[in-house]
């Protein structure tokens, strides 16, 4: 089965604004493999994209699903590339952890949704995200539908922690290896893509870690950066709070935390209106539907619990900025770029050794959120304990 029509040359595709490829950024060896494979008679028909969180193996994934099931291998401008990147395409199936595994139910439901007639694709494409999460049971039903594959069904698991997949999927799969995206090309693409400063698009690099979707998240919500503007104000007082205060912010602490949750909530609702439109109400596909509420839910979820983590990264990024000026001098490594003034005030305040105490609460309150613990309990006691050890004679509540 010839999956896509020949390219002379892959790095062409690239090179083509109209294409949808060329909108993944510093991934060029692994696309380079993957046209060079679907060009060919022997297309696999089944992928494990392999590196980073966030350097673009599922916006790769998806694209590779619009390729094979556009015209012109995925211009972007046609209907079915349109849903299938927006993520509403009936045929075209993205399955998720749920908590924190894949379980046996979601791979039989899909199984079952694969084995009907396609809806108006040509290849059903099945996107697997962290699929190092199977539970075992999981893993062996999807396992036989590799070693047995459905006509015109391609599966495209993703992880970024390969040792924990398990090697018999490994070996039904063609491997391809994604690299942490270099920070000058997410600058660039930040300052052409999103109309960004050049200071701006930096520091949303930095602020990222390396993970594009989140310097995007940053450049483009301002309820987020209006969380950090927050977060960082709260880290510069923490020494001068009033402990009677203290529930207070963390309250504030949450109300960040919920904000663009409302941003998501009407993006969605917006999403399925759409799908609606699109089809005629009447003729909307059910199960496509359902799927989609389903993701939505699970969309809603991982946004709560990425703001607990965001807050905290914010305000690891600030404790940590203060020990490596007090220990090298060197303002290029600071996280915060944008607040270095602030930093160098605190700099002789403290000392490293308080620094790396106030890091390590915040580490056990991250640890925390694996239990399903009260986050404002768990903001609360994080504050506490921060203040305890910042706390300093000049503060009324001070004990010796």
């Amino acid at each position: 089965m010839t999956l896509l029509v020949a390219i002379n040359n892959p790095m062409d595709v690239l090179m083509d604004e109209t294409i949808l490829w060329s909108s993944i950024i510093g991934q060029n060896d692994a696309i380079d493999r993957i046209l060079r494979s679907l060009r060919s008679e022997e297309g696999s028909h089944a992928w494990l994209f392999v590196g980073p969180r966030g350097v673009g193996k599922w916006t790769t994934a998806k694209v590779m699903a619009a390729a094979l099931n556009c015209q012109e291998n995925g211009c972007g401008r046609c209907v079915s590339c349109g849903k299938i990147m927006r993520e509403i395409h009936p045929d075209i199936f993205l399955i998720e952890p749920e908590g924190n595994f894949i379980h046996i139910e979601t791979i039989r439901d899909l199984l079952q949704s694969v084995s009907r007639k396609n809806y108006e694709g040509k290849i059903k494409v099945i996107i697997i995200d962290e699929a190092d999460r199977f539970t075992p049971e999981a893993a062996n039903a999807l396992l036989k539908n590799l070693e047995e594959p459905p006509v015109d069904v391609v599966f495209v698991l993703v992880s970024s922690n390969p040792e924990a997949v398990l090697p018999t999927i490994i070996s039904r799969c063609r491997q391809v290896q994604f690299r942490p995206i270099p920070a000058q090309e997410m600058i660039s693409f930040l300052v052409n893509k999103y109309d960004l400063g050049y200071d701006e698009a930096a520091l949303a690099t930095r602020l990222s870690g390396g993970i594009l979707g989140a310097a995007v998240s940053f450049a483009t919500s301002h309820s987020k950066r209006e969380r950090r503007k927050t977060v960082l104000g709260i880290a510069r007082s923490a020494d001068r709070a009033d402990l009677a205060r203290l529930s207070f912010i963390a309250e504030e602490l949450i109300r960040e935390i919920k904000k663009p949750l409302d941003e998501l909530k009407a993006a969605h609702k917006k999403e399925i209106a759409e799908l609606k439109e699109q089809y005629d109400a009447k003729d909307a596909p059910v199960r496509t539907i359902k799927r989609i509420e389903q993701r939505q839910k699970r969309e809603l979820g991982k946004e709560e619990h990425q703001g607990f983590e965001d807050v905290l990264s914010i305000l690891t990024s600030w404790f940590r900025d203060i020990i490596l000026l007090k220990e090298t001098g060197r303002e290029d490594l600071l996280t915060n770029q944008d607040h270095i003034l602030a930093v160098k005030e605190h700099v002789d305040l403290f000392s490293s050794e308080d620094m790396n105490r106030c890091l390590q609460i915040i580490e056990e309150t991250r640890q925390y959120s694996r239990f399903n613990v009260n986050m404002q309990l768990a903001f609360e006691d994080m504050l506490f304990r921060i203040h305890d050890v910042l706390a300093v004679e000049s503060d009324p509540y001070f004990v010796p």
